[in-house]
C-alpha cells in the first residue's frame, strides 16, 4: 500500500519543540531529558523506535518497555508529546495478529509479554497510541519529520519504505536530492540510521549510540548529545 501524503499531520504555529531520536527503551535517558525541562517548556516529538534494541535488551531484560510507553503516553495525553511511528513500534502492531511461534525477535516477544500483563484498558491505550501514530509529520511549515523516509505529496511510497528508508548508506553519498527528494524549503529530521548526521537541511538524531545526538531543540537550533 502506498503512503504518499495520506498519513502526514501538519501542525502550524511556532512553539519550542524537542525532537527525540530512537530511545530504544532507554527509560533513564528519557527521564533525564524531561528532568532538564522542569517547567514543561517543550513539546516532545519522538521519531519512532522508542522501544527495542538487541544489545540493550540482552543486558537489561528487566527494564520493561512499558516504562517508556507509559511516559510517552502521559506526555501525549497532556498535549506535550507526539509519537511518530517507527519500525519497532510497527513490529508490535504487526505481531498482534500473529501466532507466538511466528514471532522470532526476542525483544518483541518480551514486549508482548509485558503488554499482556497489563490491565486491559491500559494495554488498549498503548496499542491505540501506536496505531494512531503518524508515519511522518510536518511542523510549523518548516520541519519535516519521519522515522526513516519522508514521503512527499503525490509520491506513491510503500509504508515499509517510510519506516525502513531507502537504505542505510543513502546519506553517506550526500546526494540529498536523490533517494529522499529533499526540499530545501524544509529542515528534515530522521532517526533509524544509528549515526549522528547533519548536512545542509538534513539531520539524523539517535540516542542509542555513544556518538549519537539524541535531542534537537528548535528554539535553540541545537542538537544535544546524551550519553
Amino acid at each position: 500500500m502506498g503512503t504518499g501524503g495520506e498519513n502526514v499531520r501538519r501542525v502550524t504555529g511556532e512553539r519550542p519543540y524537542a525532537f527525540v531520536g530512537d530511545l530504544h527503551g532507554r527509560v533513564k535517558l528519557l527521564q533525564t531529558i524531561l528532568e532538564r525541562d522542569p517547567t514543561g517548556k517543550y513539546h516532545y516529538v519522538f521519531l519512532g523506535d522508542t522501544i527495542h534494541h538487541k544489545i540493550y535488551f540482552r543486558h537489561n531484560k528487566r527494564q520493561s518497555p512499558i516504562k517508556v510507553l507509559r511516559i510517552i503516553y502521559a506526555l501525549i495525553s497532556d498535549g506535550r508529546g507526539t509519537l511518530i511511528l517507527g519500525n519497532n513500534e510497527n513490529y508490535v502492531l504487526e505481531s498482534l495478529v500473529l501466532p507466538d511461534e511466528k514471532i522470532k525477535k526476542k525483544e518483541l516477544k518480551y514486549t508482548l509479554e509485558c503488554l499482556r500483563e497489563l490491565p486491559l484498558d491500559e494495554r488498549i491505550a498503548y496499542i491505540s497510541m501506536l496505531s494512531n501514530a503518524p508515519t511522518h509529520l510536518e511542523l510549523c511549515g518548516k520541519y519535516r519529520l519521519a522515522h526513516a523516509y519522508y514521503p512527499h505529496d503525490g509520491q506513491d511510497v510503500l509504508r515499509d519504505t517510510v519506516l525502513y528508508g531507502p537504505g542505510y548508506a543513502w546519506f553517506r553519498d550526500q546526494d540529498l536530492a536523490g533517494p529522499h527528494l529533499i526540499d530545501p524549503a524544509f529542515t528534515y529530521f530522521f532517526g533509524h540510521y544509528g549515526l549522528p548526521y547533519r548536512h545542509q537541511n538534513v539531520n539524523i538524531i539517535d540516542a542509542t549510540s555513544l556518538e549519537a545526538t539524541g535531542v534537537y531543540y528548535t528554539d535553540r537550533d541545537e542538537s544535544v548529545v546524551y550519553y
